[in-house]
């Protein structure tokens, strides 16, 4: 309920900001409008296609299959394995269940952790956008240096845990 308030006051807000700028000059408001509705257009393809292939992989890839899988490595090989979040993807509350079935069943913390890390930071489904906003330079250092992270991260939890 939160979500959907806080996107009807941003809403409110653009539509208000819109309305400052529609009263100072019309020709740029209609530009702007103009490009912003090409922008979405060219960016809905690629949305709706990333949003089809997570939503096919979390229809055909359940929680338990995908823990089964990860539960077959151990050690440094558990913590790469981990990585498979990356290619599901998806926000932290939707990776928890997963975290939990994968420490139900024997999983260490740096395995969970490394899943849950790459589950939010990295995102190989929706790589195409950032190569397109971001630029290939930024996101390939970007994701090396998460990758990494991941990794030290994984490491110490799996020491202190």
């Amino acid at each position: 309920m939160s979500t959907l308030i806080f996107g009807i006051s941003f809403l409110a807000f653009v539509a208000f900001l819109y309305f400052i700028y529609l009263s100072r000059d019309k020709k740029k408001l209609k530009r702007s409008v103009n490009k912003g509705i090409k922008t979405l257009i060219k960016n809905s393809i690629r949305l709706f296609s990333i949003f089809l292939i997570i939503g096919i992989l979390k229809e055909f890839l359940s929680k338990e299959s995908v823990g089964n899988f990860l539960l077959n490595f151990q050690g440094f090989k558990g913590i790469l394995s981990g990585f498979v979040g990356a290619v599901m993807m998806g926000p932290p509350a939707s990776g928890y269940p997963i975290g939990k079935y994968l420490l139900e069943n024997g999983a260490s913390y740096s395995l969970v952790s490394s899943f849950l890390a790459s589950w939010v930071m990295l995102g190989i489904i929706a790589v195409s956008l950032e190569f397109k906003y971001l630029g290939i330079k930024f996101a390939v250092v970007r994701n090396i240096f998460t990758v990494l992270s991941i990794i030290v991260i994984s490491l110490v939890i799996g020491v202190i845990l």
